[in-house]
């Protein structure tokens, strides 16, 4: 969105130069990247970014607020109810796709989560697309750029291993080394000194959690920085050596509960919120015969990576969802992506920009703390939208200082 920074980005860009990036991330976070690496950076006036991270403090401090979270308490499976629950939540995403155009760009929320995202690649990510092709030093991929790396990964540090002992905290998944995300989790165990567990290997002992290292010696758990969805726990069918509804002297580096209450669940009671919400409808309260179906996308309220989601929904499609799971499923207005990166080939990509934000438990509200962007050249974003297409993927946005 900086236009001298994407014609001088286009004339230099080269394709050995993008690959040396990606052989950069991988050296660097010490894995193979299985997820597409966008070509290019989004850039962004840090008048834009400002506006992106109010919008995303809002959605979130509403979403969290005490009448909402009536609604997305019922949105908690019982059996999947973790005890010790936090007041508010750590960690949050809220996605934007970017619309109106590249001079005026727009902003509407698409979705949003309660859950922790790529907080230590993307200022990975950022710095070496900065580098490789000689940006100014101040774009550091934050919304804030003057608010700085070494604050940035303190508070980082504050939120996931707080006052513990770093070898008493684990970063949790579910088979985590064979993970897409897998390079954020080595980041993230090598800046802080914690450890990464397979929450298959989480056992309890009274009231305490341990695990056991790779020697066979038991290891105390007392903090999780959780990056275990439940929905691939329940699809796997893991079995767990815990009791997830039963307290234990551990605390939690962004709560499991939090997953729910945070989600497309919330949607509908978003609308007016701000500029950037739109429409939203949960598929049992709505007249869909009345509705032009063409303005209007389908989603599973309880899915990842976009499954489920009907971008050309039509009134069949919604008579076969039974009444009964109608509660479960959204219609949310479609918003029109702009062409907001123009390539050297002189085409056009759009693009999501997702808020990572982060709320300690000492803070009076959220605060928008890291840019994440996808790429598209698809209806949606995702692999399955953007096979065999460059100037796809995962990015990030660098922010005018």
């Amino acid at each position: 969105m900086i236009r001298e920074l994407r014609e001088r980005f286009n004339r230099e860009y080269r394709d050995e130069t993008y690959r040396a990036v990606c052989a950069s991330l991988e050296s660097a976070s010490g894995t193979a990247i299985e997820f597409r690496i966008a070509e290019t950076p989004l850039f962004i006036p840090n008048d834009v970014a400002a506006r992106v991270a109010r919008l995303a403090e809002e959605i979130l401090l509403r979403a969290a607020s005490h009448e909402l979270q009536r609604v997305g308490e019922t949105a908690i499976p019982a059996e999947w109810r973790y005890a010790g629950e936090t007041e508010k939540p750590l960690f949050a995403a809220v996605d934007f796709a970017i619309t109106g155009s590249i001079e005026a760009p727009e902003f509407k929320l698409i979705e949003l989560q309660g859950f922790p995202s790529l907080y230590h690649y993307q200022p990975l990510f950022s710095a070496t697309l900065r580098d490789a092709y000689d940006l100014p030093a101040s774009m550091n991929g934050m919304f804030d750029p003057a608010f700085g790396l070494e604050r940035y990964y303190h508070v980082l540090h504050s939120a996931i291993v707080a006052d513990e002992d770093p070898n008493e905290v684990v970063l949790l998944e579910v088979d985590p080394h064979h993970q897409k995300t897998r390079c954020d989790f080595y980041l993230a165990a090598t800046q802080h000194g914690i450890r990464i567990v397979d929450i298959r290997d989480v056992f309890a002992v009274g009231n305490e959690l341990f695990y056991r290292d790779n020697n066979g010696v038991r290891r105390r758990i007392r903090r999780i920085y959780n990056r275990s969805i439940v929905d691939e726990l329940a699809r796997k069918q893991v079995a767990l050596q815990f009791d997830v509804t039963r307290a234990y002297t551990v605390t939690w580096a962004g709560h499991p509960n939090w997953y729910f209450r945070i989600s497309k669940t919330l949607l509908p009671h978003l609308v007016g919120t701000n500029e950037a919400v739109p429409n939203a409808f949960y598929l049992d309260g709505a007249d869909h015969a009345s509705l032009d179906l063409s303005r209007y996308v389908l989603k599973p309220l309880f899915s990842f990576a976009g499954l489920g989601v009907n971008v050309h929904p039509t009134a069949e499609d919604i008579d076969r969802i039974p009444s009964a799971e109608r509660h479960n499923w959204l219609l949310q207005e479609k918003v029109d992506y702009a062409d907001i990166i123009h390539t050297p080939a002189g085409d056009g990509v759009r693009a999501e920009l997702r808020a990572l934000l982060v709320w300690l438990p000492e803070w009076a509200s959220p605060k928008a703390m890291h840019t994440l962007v996808r790429l598209t050249r698809g209806k949606m974003i995702g692999v399955d939208f953007n096979k065999g297409l460059d100037w796809v993927g995962s990015s990030c946005g660098l922010v005018s200082a």
